[in-house]
C-alpha cells in the first residue's frame, strides 16, 4: 500500500468501521468518498492514488471489506451513522463529498442532517434516492461476478440480505434544495456498456429542478462503472473540482 495511505478503524456502537486516509489534513479541501452497494473502501484506492497530495477519506460501510457485520441495521439511516462516525474521528477541511451508486444515498442522507457541511458534492451516476431492494436482490448481488471477482468477496451475504429486508425508499431532492454548495453529476452515456447508466432522463430533470449550481459531466465511454471505465477522465475532473473548491 502507498506510504501516504493509512488503513484505520473506528467503533460505531459496537460495529467496527474500516476506512482509508491518504495524506494529512492540510489547507486543501478534504475529499470524502462514499462507494456503492457492495464496494469496500479499497475500491476507491485507484482514484485516491491519482489525487496527489490530497487529503482523502474512504470508508467501508458495515458488512463491506474489513468492517464488521451487525445482526441488524441496514437501512439508509443506519449506514449514515457509519459515515458520521468516521468523519467525527478525523480532522477535515472544506470537505467535498463524492458518492458513487448507492453510496450517493448514504452520502446525501448524512448531508441532509448536516446541510452546511459540504463545500461541494460529486454524484456519480445515481439518482438522489435510496431504493428499497426487490426480493431476491441479495442473492443476485452475492452471486454476481465483476471483473472476475464474486461480489461476496467484498460484502457479506448477510449484509446483502439485511439491505434487502430492511431498506426503505427515500428521496433526497428536497434536501438538495436546501444545500447551497455546487453539485457535479458524472453520467455514463455509453448505451452499449455491460452495466448501463443508473441515471434516467427524469432523474436529470429532478436534479436540475433541485440544484441551483449544477454541472453535468458526460462520460461517453462508460455506463455505470465510470471509476473503472474512465478513471483517468474522472480523476482529472475531480482534481479540477477540488482545486476550484480550494480557492473559494
Amino acid at each position: 500500500m502507498d506510504g501516504n495511505i493509512t488503513r484505520k478503524t473506528v467503533n460505531n456502537h459496537g460495529i467496527e468501521i474500516e476506512y482509508y486516509v491518504s495524506n494529512e489534513v492540510n489547507d486543501k479541501s478534504t475529499l470524502i468518498i462514499s462507494m456503492g452497494i457492495w464496494e469496500p473502501a479499497s475500491r476507491a484506492l485507484p482514484l485516491i492514488a491519482r489525487l496527489l497530495g490530497r487529503h482523502c477519506i474512504a470508508l467501508s460501510y458495515r458488512g463491506r471489506g474489513g468492517s464488521s457485520t451487525p445482526k441488524t441495521g441496514f437501512d439508509w439511516s443506519n449506514h449514515i451513522s457509519d459515515i458520521a462516525t468516521v468523519i467525527e474521528n478525523e480532522p477535515i477541511n472544506k470537505p467535498v463529498f463524492l458518492g458513487f451508486s448507492k453510496g450517493v444515498s448514504y452520502m446525501l442522507g448524512y448531508l441532509a442532517a448536516n446541510l452546511e457541511l459540504a463545500n461541494g458534492i460529486i454524484i456519480i451516476d445515481y439518482p438522489a434516492i435510496h431504493s428499497k431492494l426487490e426480493k431476491g436482490a441479495a442473492k443476485f448481488w452475492a452471486n454476481m461476478i465483476y471483473n472476475g471477482v464474486k461480489l461476496d468477496n467484498y460484502i457479506t451475504t448477510y449484509a446483502l440480505e439485511g439491505i434487502e429486508n430492511e431498506s426503505t425508499y427515500k428521496e433526497f431532492y428536497d434536501d438538495l434544495r436546501m444545500m447551497k454548495c455546487p453539485v457535479w453529476i458524472f453520467r455514463g452515456t455509453d448505451s452499449n456498456a455491460d452495466i448501463p447508466s443508473n441515471l434516467m432522463r427524469d432523474d436529470i430533470l429532478k436534479y436540475k429542478e433541485s440544484v441551483k449550481e449544477l454541472e453535468i459531466v458526460d462520460f461517453n465511454y462508460s455506463g455505470h462503472m465510470i471509476l473503472d471505465e474512465e478513471l483517468g477522465k474522472a480523476a482529472k475532473h475531480i482534481t479540477d473540482i477540488l482545486n476550484k473548491i480550494d480557492h473559494i
